[in-house]
């Protein structure tokens, strides 16, 4: 397995001494970075989607995340803990969750009436230590604070820069809504209230 997003094919034989009837999987390794309170866990996520968020979705109510070949920094980048087979993260405890994985590529052609329409609008968004300004989605003409009333833990936040760190590269950070602080429009075209 190595960092980055990588395509796995497995034959799996449903019966013994039936090739007939193969089922291929499709895995995917997501390198992630988990932000907590205090430490900042890389390392990767192996997953039958292709996407963090469904991901996210699927597994929403569990409350353990395992990522393996991680490393622990504390805040500033310092590495605290050398690098483990293993990690187990409570959900509960999770700020954000950068998404270090090369973006694919998917076909929407013939499902676009399965998708809600959305406007990206600019955000600030503070989320326990962290402040974070970029790209929120939302459906046309709904107020800022829908966001926080949404049925799952994490929403995404695309093109965003984590304020205060700019050897940080933007990207799509997932944010776990119970985690916000406060939170306002940037710019013109979405209201709070």
């Amino acid at each position: 397995m190595t960092h980055g997003s990588v395509r796995i094919r497995e034959r799996r034989g449903l019966a013994p001494g039936k090739d007939s009837m193969d089922l291929t999987v499709t895995t995917y390794s997501m390198t992630l970075e988990v932000y907590l309170q205090s430490a900042v866990l890389r390392g990767v996520l192996v997953t039958n989607q292709d996407r963090l968020s469904n991901y996210l979705i699927l597994r929403e109510g569990d409350e353990v995340l395992s990522i393996t070949n991680a490393t622990l920094d504390d805040l500033q980048g310092k590495t605290m803990a050398a690098g483990s087979a293993e990690y187990l993260i409570y959900m509960q405890e999770v700020f954000l969750i950068g998404d270090l994985s090369p973006q694919l590529s998917s076909d929407r052609s013939g499902y676009e009436h399965l998708y809600v329409k959305k406007e990206s609008n600019k955000a600030l968004i503070s989320v326990g230590p962290y402040w974070l300004k970029g790209d929120i989605h939302v459906v046309p003409g709904a107020p800022l604070h829908e966001l926080l009333l949404g049925k799952t833990r994490f929403f995404p936040i695309t093109d965003a820069t984590l304020i205060g760190r700019p050897d940080i590269a933007s990207r799509t950070y997932l944010v776990n809504r119970t985690k916000i602080g406060c939170m306002t429009a940037v710019g013109d075209g979405l209201v709070e209230l």
